[in-house]
C-alpha cells in the first residue's frame, strides 16, 4: 500500500515538473520581442512535436538576454564620475536632503536604468 502511494506521488511529481517545463517554455516564447510571429509559431510547433528535445533545443539556442544596465560602455573616467555621483547621492539621502522617491529616481538615472 505504501509502495503504491509512493509510486503515485512520484508519478504526479514528475508529471507536474514536466508540465511546468512546457508552460515556462511557451510563456518565454510568447514574451520574446526579438522573434517575429512566424518564428514564434515555428518554435511552438517544434516544441510541441519535438516534445522535450524541442524544448531543450529552444533553450539551448535561445540568446542570453542582456542584463539591464550592462549594455552601458563607460570609460574609466566616466565610471569614476558615476561612482562619485552615486556616493554623493547616497550621502544626500542619508542626510535627509532628498526624499526616497527622488533618491531612487536619480539613482536609476545615473545607472542608466530609466
Amino acid at each position: 500500500m505504501a509502495e503504491q502511494t509512493i509510486r503515485v506521488l512520484m508519478t504526479v511529481g514528475i508529471a507536474a515538473s514536466l508540465v511546468l517545463i512546457w508552460i515556462v517554455a511557451y510563456v518565454d516564447l510568447a514574451r520574446r520581442k526579438d522573434l517575429s510571429i512566424i518564428r514564434k509559431v515555428v518554435w511552438a510547433v517544434i516544441m510541441f512535436f519535438g516534445a522535450y528535445i524541442g524544448i531543450a533545443a529552444y533553450f539551448i539556442l535561445r540568446p542570453v538576454p542582456e542584463v539591464m544596465g550592462k549594455g552601458l560602455h563607460h570609460t574609466t573616467p566616466e565610471s569614476s564620475e558615476i561612482v562619485n555621483a552615486l556616493e554623493t547621492l547616497h550621502e544626500d539621502h542619508a542626510d535627509g536632503s532628498i526624499s526616497d522617491a527622488d533618491y531612487l529616481e536619480q539613482k536609476r538615472s545615473l545607472l542608466g536604468l530609466t
